[in-house]
Parts: structure tokens; C-alpha cells; sequence
């Protein structure tokens, strides 16, 4: 199932992709490209292998040696798409490096996960990063990217605290910024903690959510693993759209409306441009990371903070607060900013 995230003051929706699709199988990707035979010049090109080149070629700079004019991904290593890897090894090696042959770890796919790694997204006004032609072009989404992070380590810490009095019982003690009702302040808003009999148990599914966010940031080829985070394919009219339990599917794909939809990504749409701030934009980070980490539990969207004040969200049961995404979201924020609303 591919969820897609809310719009602003809509609800979101859902697109059933799991009956249409390649037959081909997974491809592994742990970094942010990987092949398993040569592609280009005699090599073996296997259609696997080779679309992972086109689409690389697209997605790297043209500046940079990327394909210009940009390629079809379909597969076959054609003539076009060999003049495209040779043109970037010209670029990168000079002509004793231009074999026209792209081979697992050697130097050219290494040059291409080096530039992947530090460009996850097109410069403002470049071509698109995306291999669809149609796909939104993103401005740098650093600084959003960045307080995400700070916000799910502010998360993390914040539950941390909270797991030394998790189980304490009786009256307060000591300094009240010390003591058991702060520390747990932002757990029992969010998650109701208290009202579990399982507490423990709930207290540890929370924290590893967030653990994968953080993993999700920390993956090889970048800071923000950039084989993540990617511009939107579908010209979605959603803020952003993922796959339930993404992280667990990598290098997985399916072919929808004849494009390669990778399930391990998470895609971000042209209206999500329209938000006017960073801290709303990592807010929506973390919430499609929410439905992207969650495993075997699916983290669904069962309330949103703009359904009738807040007051859905606040109804939720213990057991839908920690399978709702907007709790995460709103949990991190609450971590970072005491006190306050988020603002989204």
C-alpha cells in the first residue's frame, strides 16, 4: 500500500499499488546505487542493472557529467546510454577513463554515489533530480532536512528522561523540573502513556520509530540518505507520499502509470514547496517517516491536528495515538519546543 500525506486542511489518501507492478525481483540497494554485472560498452547490461545507471545519469547534474539530453529508463543500453556513461567519464577521468563501462565498485559507479551522496536534490531552477521528466524541481532542503533531525534527536532524548521514571509511583519529589510529571509530560500528550498496563512495552516501540528516523538520516551516501528522500514521480497533489514500511523494502520498485516507483523512498510533492517555513517542512519529514519506519505495526493517519481544533486528535485511544503518524510529528516538535503548538 502507498500512502500518500495529508494536504493542508484535507484529509490524505491511499493508492493500492500491490497490483500493479514489475515481476521482475527486488534489487538490494544499501547505498545509493549498486549494480551486479557491467553496464555500457560490452558489457553484460542486464535491464536491471542498466536502469539503475539511466536513472543515475538522469538524476546526477548535468553540470556535473549527468545525461543531457536526459535518458529513457527502459532498460536497454542502447547507443544513447552508452555515449552517456562514456561523456561522464570523459568529465570525471579524461579519455583513458572513458571505457563506456560502468562495473560494480569500480571508479565510475563510485564517482556516481559520491556526487548522488552530497546532490540528493536538484540545485533551485536546475533540471530535476527525479529520472521523470514531469517530476517537481526542489530548491535545497538542507536546513529542513536539519531541523528534522534535530527534532527527532530532541525526540529521543526527551524519551530517554522519561524511560528512568517510567514506572515510578507515588507523589512528586524534589525539583519539579526533576521530577517524574515533567519528564513525562510530552510522552503522556502525545501518547497517553500512562493509560497503558503495557507501558513499557508501548515506551519501546516509540523509541524505536524514532531510532529508524535517525537511521533513516545516518544511512550511507549522505548525512540525509539521499536514495530517502526524493522529488515527486506521480505529480501528486499531496504535500508528500511513501510506502507503509519503506525502510525494510529497499531497492524494491514498481512500474505505475508506466513509471519506476522506487518503495524505499520517500517522494516530496510540488504543494509541499507552498509551506511557508522549515520547521513546517521537517515536520511533514517526520511524519512520512512515521509510515516509512513502521514495522510490523502499520503507522496509519487516524487523526490530524486541523480536524476540528485538535480535538480528533486528542480523542484518539492510547493504541491509535502510537499508530498515528501526526503523533510523531507533533511529539518531536513538543520534545524541541516546550509548550508549544506545532505549527502545522
Amino acid at each position: 500500500m502507498l500512502f500518500t500525506c495529508k494536504r493542508l486542511n484535507e484529509e490524505c489518501t491511499k493508492r493500492d499499488l500491490s497490483a500493479i507492478g514489475s515481476d521482475e525481483p527486488p534489487v538490494p540497494v544499501p547505498g545509493a546505487i549498486q549494480i551486479s554485472a557491467s553496464v555500457g560498452i560490452r558489457g553484460k547490461n542486464l535491464p536491471a542493472d542498466t536502469t539503475t545507471i539511466q536513472d543515475a545519469l538522469n538524476r546526477i547534474r548535468v553540470d556535473q557529467g549527468g545525461a543531457n539530453p536526459r535518458l529513457v529508463i527502459d532498460g536497454k543500453c542502447g547507443t544513447k546510454t552508452q555515449k552517456a556513461i562514456q561523456m561522464f567519464q570523459l568529465k570525471h577521468f579524461g579519455w583513458k577513463g572513458a571505457d563506456g563501462l560502468v562495473e560494480p565498485f569500480k571508479q565510475t559507479i563510485g564517482k556516481m554515489n559520491a556526487l548522488l551522496s552530497t546532490n540528493p536534490f536538484a540545485a533551485k531552477g536546475s533540471v530535476s533530480s527525479s529520472p521523470s521528466s514531469s517530476a517537481v524541481v526542489l530548491p535545497d532542503l538542507t536546513e529542513s532536512f536539519r531541523r528534522a533531525m534535530l527534532f527527532v534527536l530532541a525526540a529521543q532524548t526527551n524519551l530517554l528522561a522519561a524511560s528512568t521514571v517510567l514506572e515510578d509511583q507515588g507523589p512528586e519529589t524534589g525539583l519539579s523540573t526533576f521530577g517524574r510529571e515533567f519528564k513525562i509530560r510530552e510522552l503522556n500528550k502525545h501518547f497517553a502513556i500512562d493509560k497503558f498496563s503495557n507501558k513499557r512495552q508501548m515506551f519501546r516501540l516509540i523509541l524505536r520509530v524514532y531510532d529508524r528516523m535517525r537511521q533513516v538520516f545516518e544511512r550511507p551516501g549522505g548525512l540525509w540518505g539521499p536514495a530517502t528522500f526524493h522529488p515527486d514521480e506521480l505529480n501528486d497533489k499531496n504535500l508528500a507520499y511513501t510506502n507503509f514500511g519503506g525502510f525494510f523494502r529497499s531497492g524494491q520498485f514498481r512500474f505505475h502509470k508506466g513509471k519506476r516507483i522506487r518503495l524505499d523512498t520517500i517522494f516530496i510533492s510540488a504543494p509541499f514547496l507552498t509551506l511557508p517555513n522549515d520547521d513546517q517542512r521537517a515536520l511533514v519529514h517526520i511524519h512520512e517517516l512515521a509510515h516509512f519506519v513502521g514495522q510490523p505495526e502499520f503507522i496509519d493517519d487516524h487523526a490530524y491536528n486541523f480536524q476540528a481544533g485538535g480535538a480528533k486528535m486528542k480523542a484518539l485511544s492510547p493504541q491509535l495515538r502510537v499508530l498515528n503518524a501526526e503523533s510523531y510529528s507533533n511529539f518531536a516538535w513538543g520534545a524541541s519546543h516546550p509548550g508549544s503548538d506545532p505549527p502545522i
